[in-house]
């Protein structure tokens, strides 16, 4: 599933390889590519936001494993971050810069402590290879600090995946994936579903002008 402030895109694909996310974007490079830590995400964008909800279950998980150095400050730092990516409407430039700043020096810190357990430390290796990707959301007021907007797009394809036990046939997956689409597009312009493929059925576009 693909996603912006604009479309919703669902690709319904045997694999969640690199090569599925190169065919449905094709020359197209997004300017921040929001996603998790998965493999297959990474380098389809010119900078990436890691989604910061999968980290926090990470940091938790090493908390719950144990881990009293590296995890529990992680887990303090990333909430702020969140917080502070929510209320960017209300804050100015030069504050959201200053707190982005200060976030990067705390981390950077943070990334030079040995933990006190091999979840801890497994984690700390895999956040200082990706620590530059942490705080994009902070400074740039388009990109959310999450990816749970395409999780909840996704999830009623993997509950239906479920329950049918997936396509006979590919015209099948991609006619749902198509309805998906459709449908999950139209809603991000107040359209229903029957409104939204009506004007699909119709030769109209469901992504409506911003005045309208």
């Amino acid at each position: 599933m693909f996603g912006c402030a604009t479309a919703v895109l669902h690709k319904v694909a045997p694999s969640r390889g690199k090569a599925v996310v190169r065919e449905v974007l094709g020359e197209h490079v997004p300017e921040v590519w929001v996603s998790d830590r998965f493999a297959a995400q990474n380098g389809h964008g010119e900078s990436r936001q890691l989604c910061l909800a999968h980290l926090l279950r990470d940091a938790q998980y090493a908390i719950d494993a144990g881990d009293t150095v590296f995890a529990p400050p992680l887990k303090d730092l990333l909430l702020r971050a969140v917080d502070i990516a929510r209320r960017r409407e209300e804050l100015q430039d030069s504050t959201l810069y200053q707190y982005r700043c200060r976030l990067d020096r705390e981390l950077d810190d943070l990334v030079t402590r040995p933990s006190d357990s091999h979840a801890g430390e497994k984690l700390r290796g895999q956040i200082r290879r990706v620590r530059c990707e942490l705080f994009v959301c902070i400074t740039n007021r388009g990109v959310p600090a999450t990816n749970n907007a395409s999780e909840r797009y996704l999830r009623p394809a993997v509950i239906f995946r479920k329950i049918t036990q997936g396509f006979n046939a590919e015209w099948g997956a991609a006619f749902y994936a198509g309805v998906r689409s459709v449908v999950d597009t139209g809603r991000l312009y107040g359209l229903s579903p029957l409104a939204a493929i009506r004007r699909v059925l119709a030769g109209q576009s469901v992504i409506l002008p911003a005045a309208a």
